[in-house]
């Protein structure tokens, strides 16, 4: 009986193993009544039965159903993933669930999904086949802060030789980035059935005042019909050009009462550490590897700041290159600095590592905030490996041992015969010198080659550079000119020509960008041009002394990408 009772358990127990579970997943959520979406199932079994996708008419319009397998061999593991690709669209809003839906034995799991109002487009008029919606999330963003741009192409036709203007800037300066791939799906309004073109952008205003983002523009030809029939005997095609609204923004100034030294406007900014080491168990003299890791909702991570940290002196640091990470998806950028550094004890004891205060801005909520590492107290012990003192009287023990063992030592002068025995084939005399001549014509024709290589090369990248230098020379000149003339937006704009064209491996949006790759000196005056840039007006700004510091930077061809890694082995994590 007992056995029968555990025989059944296991069955149970590896029969519930062996199901399949079936995610439920969305590809945005909150949607759009009225705008189509994926509505995704995906199992990591292969199932035997297919699915009855029938519950989801109570909520739901099903417009196409798809099916998607996928392999994956990692380290000889074989991972299998099966998928079901749903194209629904709903007329419900709020809180909207996606029922349990049966794959034979199997079923997913209930799921909510949050459901909002359609918003009726600004842009034109709704019953015109072909129209563009632009809007911006905020209209009065901060100097530097993102701003996201959404563009939405509306069709009820079919086009051909299609294309969307990029965004531009008047009035101001900008940096601007594309996010991610464009998003497609459909919308009903006023009767009409639309196909969408989804396309969002990062805008980074760098400078305060009015900018205006200016109209894109929509050029390509209809069709003989639209998306969702066809007519053979309706009208030719015919060229079209359409134009989306301007967006006017009031970009404001660094607020007053912002009191860090490098401005952050962000969503969100956060602090970490990581420590190769338990920070409780270092040992004296063992290096161990502190990782400072910030990230930034909303900036680029060229503009995050160096992290400053100071320890005493019995803490020896040794810092590595600092690493940057960005990321973006439909909420902006995230950027990433990795500072890592080694650390070595000299002295056991117990060692308080002091607070890291980061003050930023909060878009969000339009209040300066402070990203806060707190302090960290370390214990350091004596490292069992450290060679101990050794005392006077074992030395003198250890030559009376040697006195009365009666061995005879040798004196300097007396020289122990030669015990090497070189063993030769057949005579020296015997060996003809050809095999000799042969290797050093041989060595000699590789020498040419080499040479002849080397030369062409230095040909090649002679004329690269002397194209290099000329244009570097043509903004070195305009930024003097800016300079002299004290003009502080005219030398931005030369500055940042000037270092795209002697980095361009560098990703430089900005002049805090420049700031990782020049000294202290300059970095201050970068400040004080961004001071005279984004904050009030009236601030005073001289270029000569600008002119001057930059004069004085001796520049380092090498970019922070070919300097990592330098520290000795050591020091690496």
């Amino acid at each position: 009986m007992n056995l029968k009772i555990i025989i059944t358990f296991v069955f149970l127990l590896f029969s519930h193993l062996l199901q399949a579970e079936i995610s439920v997943s969305v590809d945005r959520n909150p949607v759009v009544a009225d705008e189509s979406f994926k509505l995704i199932f995906e199992s990591d079994q292969k199932v035997k039965s297919d699915p009855d996708f029938s519950p989801l008419n109570k909520s739901f319009t099903v417009l196409s159903t798809g099916r998607r397998s996928n392999t994956q061999i990692i380290n000889r593991d074989i991972k299998q993933t099966h998928q079901w690709i749903l194209t629904v669209i709903t007329n419900k809003t709020g809180i909207v669930e996606i029922p349990a839906i049966r794959f034979g034995k199997e079923s997913s799991k209930p799921t909510q999904i949050k459901v909002v109002t359609s918003a009726v487009p600004k842009a034109g008029n709704t019953t015109d086949d072909i129209f563009i919606e632009v809007e911006t999330n905020t209209e009065n963003p901060y100097v530097q802060a993102q701003i996201i741009y959404t563009v939405k192409l509306y069709r009820a036709v079919q086009t051909n030789n299609a294309t969307l203007s990029e965004p531009e800037i008047s009035g101001g300066q900008a940096v601007i980035n594309k996010l991610g791939d464009d998003k497609s799906f459909e919308t009903r309004l006023k009767g009409k059935r639309y196909v969408v073109i989804q396309r969002q952008y990062a805008i980074f205003p760098q400078n305060s005042g009015s900018l205006v983002i200016e109209p894109l523009i929509f050029q390509g030809q209809t069709g003989s019909g639209n998306f969702f029939s066809f007519d053979p005997f309706g009208p030719q095609p015919k060229s079209i050009v359409k134009r989306s609204d301007s967006i006017q923004l009031d970009v404001k100034p660094i607020p007053d009462s912002f009191t860090g030294n490098t401005w952050l406007p962000a969503r969100h900014l956060s602090i970490q550490e990581q420590w190769s080491t338990a920070p409780d168990k270092l040992k004296q003299g063992e290096a161990t590897t502190r990782i400072l890791t910030l990230t930034a909702n909303g900036l680029a991570a060229s503009n995050l700041p160096t992290i400053e940290s100071s320890l005493t002196e019995k803490l020896k640091q040794y810092p590595d290159q600092p690493e940057f990470e960005e990321s973006n998806n439909e909420n902006g950028y995230v950027g990433v600095r990795r500072e890592k550094m080694a650390i070595i004890p000299t002295e056991a004891g117990d060692y308080v590592l002091p607070a890291i205060k980061i003050p930023w801005w909060n878009t969000e909520t339009d209040k300066l905030e402070m990203a806060e590492l707190p302090e960290r107290t370390i214990h350091v012990d004596i490292s069992a490996t450290m060679p101990a003192p050794t005392a006077p009287v074992n030395n003198i023990q250890q030559q009376n041992e040697t006195a009365s063992s009666g061995i005879e030592e040798k004196e300097p002068d007396e020289k122990e015969p030669d015990e090497k025995v070189i063993n030769v084939s057949e005579p020296l005399a015997d060996q003809t010198p050809w095999k000799w001549i042969s290797l050093v014509f041989f060595i000699m024709w590789l020498l040419t080659l080499l040479m002849l290589w080397r030369s062409k090369k230095k040909s090649v990248i002679k004329n690269k550079q002397n194209s290099s230098d000329l244009t570097g020379r043509h903004y070195l000149k305009q930024l003097k000119q800016a300079c002299v003339s004290d003009n502080p937006t005219e030398t931005k704009k030369s500055l940042l020509d000037w270092a795209r064209n002697k980095w361009p491996d560098e990703n430089i949006n900005s002049i805090n960008s420049i700031k990782l790759l020049c000294d202290e000196n300059l970095k201050i005056k970068i400040d004080e041009l961004n001071a005279c840039l984004y904050g009030k007006t009236g601030n005073q700004w001289n270029g000569t002394a600008f002119l001057k510091t930059f004069e004085s930077q001796k520049f380092d061809k090498k970019t922070t990408k070919e300097e990592k890694g330098n520290l000795e082995p050591l020091y690496k994590t």
